[in-house]
């Protein structure tokens, strides 16, 4: 028996390439989806912060359009990043030309003799050092920087540099002094393009493939694992012996469950970190608030990160003559809410820089805390991961996920993750 803990896109898609295998996979909410999953307020369609669909392998691809069928749109990226008090293009170190011309001035002549455009080796041992050697100081200190502490809430010189490559795109010379003259950079970083679903939001996903998962049991939440077992006890007293388990919850979470593990699991599951995120989502009594798809803060005086615009997704977001946004605030772990102080700051922030507009009235708003959202990447989690997955292996235990694995990926890797785990299975 195949046991999988979790229904959200990972563990719907193993089971969907699990077939005929048997299996059961369990999921802990009233229904599938995790983290893909979209509210229905006052008509609007709200998902839980931005989930698209940043498809480039044909696999992938066909898969999805094979699933979602007539219900998917491909959308070519339009965002931007607000900052000294206008909208720039993204990606920001490809796109100077809309800044002060001093701005752009000290961008270029720092980007130029950045230790990446010069012939010396490159030593970074953290993502702050990783951003002053590609991009220089001025691009680091007006963007980078700023940005990434509030979405990291942590000082940049404690984060590895392991995930930046895939996640942050360099544009070369060229690319950057054809943008000081106005000519925007396109196609630069995975996010370039994307696609999504045309109606019912990211959760349209997961309802197409939970068609093809014959069972999933809802409500059942796992008390404990005994790994030397194989045995699972669920809340409502119940056990099961597995022959292979497959968690997609978050690791520190799995790890804690284990009773029977090692002293030294418990003490590495207490040292993974991460952040977590309030998201807000309102609706608005006005058509296109805003241009772009979604549009990134760094100035500290903006609560949130970042603002995404869903019924610039799909107009079956949002009633018609309405926008619908969503707001990301980056919270340390464990930080306290005060939900009434979030919200009122974040609309005072949105009317500043101009997205909402005398006589906007919110008429819908759905709020949701994701207490487990970001991985962080230090050196805790470089020395202790190869270890943690090993113990894990060796008790036919498989984590699977962007929080099982405990990494930071898209869904299409998810994707793939999970066909290659069934393939294994059967």
């Amino acid at each position: 028996m195949i046991l999988i803990i979790g229904a959200g896109l990972t563990g719907l898609s193993i089971a969907r390439h699990l077939k005929d295998t048997d299996y059961r996979i369990v999921e802990c909410e009233v229904s599938p989806g995790g983290l893909c999953r979209s509210h229905t307020v006052d008509g609007f369609t709200f998902d839980c912060t931005g989930h698209l669909l940043h498809l480039k392998h044909p696999f992938v691809v066909r898969d999805v359009k094979a699933l979602l069928q007539d219900n998917l749109l491909r959308i070519k990226r339009n965002a931007a990043v607000y900052v000294f008090g206008r909208y720039v293009p993204y990606p920001f170190q490809a796109n100077l030309y809309g800044l002060p011309l001093p701005v752009i001035r000290k961008c270029i002549k720092d980007f130029l003799t950045a230790p990446a455009r010069r012939d010396v080796p490159l030593r970074h041992n953290n993502f702050k050092q990783w951003i002053y050697s590609q991009f220089g100081s001025a691009i680091a200190r007006y963007f980078f920087i700023p940005y990434n502490e509030k979405l990291w809430c942590r000082d940049l010189g404690k984060l590895t540099s392991s995930w930046a490559s895939w996640a942050v795109p360099v544009p070369s010379i060229h690319e950057v002094l054809r943008a000081t003259l106005g000519v925007a950079a396109t196609g630069l970083g995975y996010n370039a393009s994307f696609y999504y679903p045309c109606r019912g939001g990211i959760q349209a996903l997961v309802n197409a493939l939970a068609r093809t998962v014959p069972k999933v049991e809802t409500c059942c939440s796992v008390r404990s694992v005994n790994a030397s077992r194989q045995i699972v006890t669920f809340d409502n007293g119940q056990t099961l012996q597995y022959s292979q388990l497959i968690a997609t919850i978050p690791l520190p979470d799995l790890l804690l469950k284990i009773d029977d593990a090692p002293p030294w699991i418990r003490r590495a599951a207490k040292r993974l970190s991460w952040v977590s995120v309030y998201n807000i989502n309102i609706g608005i009594n006005r058509q296109r608030v805003s241009p772009y798809h979604w549009i990134y803060f760094p100035e500290p005086d903006f609560p949130f990160y970042r603002v995404g615009c869903y019924s610039n997704l799909s107009p079956h977001m949002a009633p018609r003559n309405t926008s619908s946004l969503y707001l990301e605030i980056a919270l340390p772990q464990g930080a306290q809410i005060d939900q009434k102080s979030l919200f009122d700051a974040s609309l005072n922030a949105l009317r500043r820089c101009g997205i909402l507009q005398q006589g906007d009235q919110v008429i819908a708003r759905h709020e949701e805390y994701i207490r487990c959202a970001y991985v962080i990447f230090d050196t805790a989690r470089e020395h202790m991961l190869p270890r943690l997955v090993s113990y894990l292996n060796h008790h036919n235990i498989i984590p699977a996920g962007r929080y099982g694995t405990w990494t930071y990926s898209s869904m299409q890797d998810t994707l793939i993750q999970a066909r290659r785990i069934a393939r294994l299975l059967t």
